[in-house]
């Protein structure tokens, strides 16, 4: 069961940089009541959504809602403490995980499997008596009821009163907002990169080296950077694990040998399917839309990956392993994926890019997770191939 509950009016959020500004509220005391969803709208397409998609939201309440879909939203906490006497209680709460939604009248909701109350919300409580640890996990709701059974801890609920409100009025929340899930958008480590020298693996390009791109001719790279991403890492996040396009998987030839991209990294795809779709011959897809077809799959095998990634003046398509893919793509999301000290740099590189009103252009059509995997599903049961 899926709960939907709204933020407070005061606590704003930046589409374009993806900034929540909570104006100093405690973010656990900033929810309207849960309400339970009894249904999703998400239009004429699946029911996989990514940033920005149209969804619509019923709840059983009565509610009917219609917005956006923004991606996925933790929200953390610190461990409010007390100590009385030398007796003392901390209190974690359980990370609250959920999704980012925005109505189309601006509201900004959570949708969670549980409801955002002290009733459902999970911690983990230690109290200190005497030196003696005891720990309690269970609902925040029955903190009390726990603490007025133990012995001598009669001066801490005096102290604190109501437990559950006193947890969320001091418990000092972070949200960390991921717009895509995962955007880490690259090429891995080995890939060849068609240069003014001839093909040339990325790990050796450097800023200045001069690469062919399929639109503009030779462009000296203006940035490159590099994110090395250990098993632990892919192991807990496997949705960042490369995709592996075989050869000849796209058409003939194509790619040339086996290339392996970020999940996100999008691909090339020229076809009439794509002209009657997008009204465009060409238009670059993520890798992983196009994991329905035969000989693209999450490389499941790979326990460690170093991605790269670079900038041109401008967003242009290159030649990698034989196939066009993308340079990387200086919108608000994608910069977000290579780390404060490189976006420090690219934005010094580009300080048109902390203009709030620029808009980069994208070398093709960036089509959408939904077009994008119904494109794919055409080209699969037409037999045609995704590069003519």
């Amino acid at each position: 069961m899926a709960y939907i509950s709204q933020f407070d009016s005061s606590i704003s959020f930046d589409v374009n940089t993806g900034v929540i500004n909570t104006n100093n509220l405690s973010l656990l005391n900033s929810f309207g009541a849960s309400e339970t969803v009894s249904g999703y709208d998400a239009g004429s397409g699946d029911n996989t959504l990514e940033n920005g998609e149209s969804l619509g939201v019923s709840t059983e309440e009565g509610s009917s809602l219609t917005g956006t879909y923004l991606g996925d939203l933790t929200l953390s906490t610190t461990s409010p403490s007390i100590n009385v006497l030398g007796n003392g209680l901390s209190v974690q709460l359980n990370p609250l995980v959920g999704e980012m939604y925005q109505a189309d009248s601006g509201e900004l909701y959570m949708i969670s499997d549980d409801p955002i109350n002290d009733a459902r919300i999970g911690i983990t409580a230690t109290v200190t008596i005497l030196g003696q640890d005891t720990t309690f996990e269970g609902s925040l709701a029955d903190l009390d009821e726990w603490l007025a059974g133990i012995p001598l801890a009669g001066p801490i609920l005096d102290a604190v009163g109501d437990t559950g409100q006193w947890v969320l009025d001091t418990a000092l929340t972070s949200l960390a907002y991921d717009p895509n899930g995962t955007l880490i958008v690259c090429f891995a480590r080995g890939t060849l990169i068609e240069t003014e020298q001839g093909m040339r693996p990325i790990e050796e390009l450097q800023t200045g080296d001069r690469v062919v791109t399929r639109d503009n001719g030779i462009k000296e790279i203006r940035w490159i950077g590099a994110t090395r991403l250990c098993a632990k890492t892919l192991a807990e996040n496997p949705r960042l694990r490369p995709v592996r396009i075989r050869a000849g998987a796209l058409g003939h030839n194509t790619p040339s040998t086996d290339l392996l991209v970020s999940p996100q990294h999008r691909i090339m795809v020229r076809s009439t399917i794509a002209q009657r779709m997008f009204g465009a011959m060409e238009v670059l897809v993520a890798a992983k839309q196009l994991c329905q077809l035969e000989g693209v799959d999450i490389a499941e095998e790979v326990t460690e990956v170093e991605y790269y990634h670079f900038l041109f003046d401008q967003h242009e398509v290159v030649n990698s392993n034989g196939a066009a893919s993308e340079s990387l793509f200086t919108g608000p999301q994608a910069l977000k994926s290579v780390g404060a000290a490189a976006r420090e740099e690219i934005l010094a590189l580009f300080p048109e890019l902390r203009d709030a009103d620029f808009s980069p252009v994208s070398a093709r059509e960036l089509a959408s997770g939904r077009k994008a995997r119904k494109l794919a599903m055409r080209h699969l049961q037409n037999g045609r191939p995704l590069v003519m």
